[in-house]
This record gives structure tokens, C-alpha cells and sequence, in this order.
């Protein structure tokens, strides 16, 4: 699961990528579901919502919003299909938080690669409103990740970005993203203030340093 991420602007704004009319965005290193954040559709950088809500969801009670999509089942799962097909996006990360639990305590971890902007494969909903809603695609963790959380975003080198939002046939792409390598990804402890999601400033990132007593 991915459920917290940093974006950072100036990294952002580094790349070559068309905004759309009155893209406005600003640094958050705490995004939660439900935020409006940048996303790459088309080759264009567009604000949308992270959590895709369907209508058959809204009717259960005390429902949240998908905003994570399993890679294993994104073709066969019907809330997905389409959008698998029709709208693939890609999501600019700069780095994310996981959670282990040690001795009974959920201690929070940052994934990022140093001095790159990532990008995770997404899928998005068009609203008649207008909005767009999105999910990020998750797949199971690999090497030394997977000793903090059992999943990780599924994070795409520049030909797979290419790939991905390409009209490729679907099962010729799933084949495709599925063989890349793996991403090398670091990661270290913070600090635990990352829990309270109204704490979004730059510290939030920084090496967890244990305090002599």
C-alpha cells in the first residue's frame, strides 16, 4: 500500500512537461488521499484528485476512496479494466513513507532515490465535473524494501514511462512492465511527526536521529 508521498516542486517544474491552463501546485511533503496533486496525462501535467470514488462504493457506509490498485489484478478487476486500457497516467514522486511495525510501535520509513524525481504508473477517472480522480499501482516490494512493507508503488524506469502511456497493446504491456528491472530505491527512519497528516513541512523527510538519554 501506498497511502502517504512527498512531491516536490522545483524537481517538478525541472522537467520539460506542458501545464495545463492555471496549474497551480505547492510543496507538500505529507500528501494524503483525497489531495489534489499533479499527475502526467497526455504529456501534460493536470491537478487531480488522489482516490478514485465509483458509484457503487459511495453506497457503503463509511467508504474511503481507492487510491491504490494492485498490479497482479489491475486487468481482471472490472472497477480497473478500462481504465487500464484508456487511462493510464504517471504520478511524479519525489519519495514516500511506509510503516514497520517494531516491538508493537508503527515506526514511519522514506523510500526516495537520491536527486531524481520519480514517476509511478497511475490510472485516472474523467467526472463529468470536470475533476479527475486517481489511483497509484502497487506490487509486492523487492529486496531489502520488503523488510519495511510488503508493497511498494510500481515505480517506472523512462522507457516503461514511455510504455505506459503509449497506445500499447494491454497484455503486451502488462508482459512488458512486468519484466523491467528493479528500481534502486533508498530509504531511512523519520520521525514520527509524519503520522499527523496536517504536518507537511520539509523536516518530515529527514534522517530519524535516536536521542541519547
Amino acid at each position: 500500500m501506498c497511502g502517504r508521498y512527498h512531491l516536490e516542486v522545483n524537481s517538478l517544474y525541472e522537467e520539460d512537461i506542458e501545464k495545463e491552463e492555471n496549474f497551480e501546485y505547492k510543496n507538500n511533503f505529507n500528501i494524503t488521499p483525497q489531495s489534489k496533486v499533479p499527475l502526467v496525462i497526455d504529456d501534460k501535467l493536470k491537478i487531480a484528485t488522489w482516490g478514485y470514488f465509483p458509484e457503487w462504493l459511495k453506497t457503503q457506509k463509511n467508504s474511503k476512496p481507492l487510491f491504490n490498485t494492485r498490479w497482479e489484478t489491475v486487468r481482471e478487476k472490472r472497477t480497473f479494466q478500462s481504465a487500464y486500457k484508456k487511462h493510464r497516467c504517471l504520478v511524479p514522486i519525489s519519495g514516500w513513507y511506509e510503516w514497520k511495525n517494531i516491538n508493537n510501535e508503527k515506526q514511519p520509513y522514506y523510500f526516495y532515490k537520491e536527486n531524481e524525481l520519480l514517476k509511478a504508473a497511475g490510472l485516472y477517472w474523467l467526472r463529468s465535473s470536470g475533476n479527475i480522480e486517481f489511483s497509484i499501482i502497487t506490487k509486492d516490494a523487492y529486496g531489502d524494501l520488503s523488510s519495511i512493507h510488503h508493497r511498494t508503488p510500481l515505480i517506472l524506469g523512462p522507457n516503461e514511462q514511455a510504455m505506459w502511456t503509449s497506445q500499447e497493446d494491454e497484455n503486451t504491456l502488462y508482459e512488458d512492465i512486468s519484466n523491467q528491472g528493479e528500481i534502486p530505491i533508498t530509504f531511512h527512519r523519520v520521525n514520527k511527526s509524519v503520522n499527523n497528516p496536517k504536518n507537511k513541512n520539509s523536516s518530515l523527510i529527514n534522517k530519524y536521529t535516536e536521542v541519547p538519554f
